[in-house]
């Protein structure tokens, strides 16, 4: 469950953050950090449809998945994927498997080593230092590259770049990159934000027939 628990905390977390980051026009990283914060804090819950692309350089292997993020402040969070669902109401973390038909069940515990949305929306206050790249295109669209690097231990991360569409305010891409060399980069096609997520989508109902196994 440790590795359930650094997906629904961690890396998917990212993900998170991607619908509350803005550019603030200056050249100044810490000053897009200012606005993230604002941002982040006028948001109440979001969806975000996913794609998550992971790389593994030395074993040259490519694997690509869609899925949706649904998110409500302050912890709960659903990921699905057509391989896994992941649930967690800030309490309890479900992580379901539909080919074994099993779902785990634990305590939700925050991972200081993961990276999380408020690790990121609060910038250095997270841990991480932020520098401005230059411009790149993310698929047809122009747009600002934000390097985040760990200032100190933040386990496995090296390092993260986000990729701000600076006309509609929108980060379209954002990559980790792990001491291992595995690169995971998540594209987001769809947002939308404050729009009254019930707390019931935060609790997991499994299935007739789900093998449960309850860790707590």
């Amino acid at each position: 469950m440790a590795s359930n628990r650094r997906t629904v905390t961690g890396l998917v977390c990212l993900l998170i953050a991607l619908c509350a980051w803005r550019a603030a026009g200056q050249d100044d990283a810490e000053e897009v950090l200012g606005n993230v914060r604002k941002k982040y804090d006028a948001m109440n819950d979001a969806e975000l449809r996913f794609t998550q692309k992971v790389r593994f350089p030395l074993a040259k292997v490519e694997q690509t998945v869609s899925g949706t993020l649904l998110f409500k402040k302050e912890s709960k969070v659903r990921i699905e994927t057509p391989d896994q669902t992941l649930v967690t109401d800030g309490t309890t973390v479900w992580s379901y498997s539909p080919s074994t038909h099993q779902v785990l069940i634990d305590r939700f515990k925050q991972d200081e080593q993961s990276v999380t949305p408020q690790k990121l929306l609060m910038g250095s206050a997270g841990g991480y230092q932020a520098q401005l790249l230059g411009r790149e295109k993310v698929g047809n669209t122009e747009a600002v590259q934000v390097k985040l690097t760990p200032q100190g231990d933040q386990g496995l991360v090296v390092s993260i770049r986000l990729w701000v569409d600076d006309r509609e305010w929108m980060v379209r891409q954002a990559e980790i990159i792990d001491a291992n060399g595995k690169q995971t980069t998540y594209t987001v096609q769809q947002v939308k934000v404050n729009i009254g997520l019930p707390d019931a989508r935060f609790v997991f109902q499994p299935p007739g027939g789900t093998d449960v196994v309850d860790l707590r």
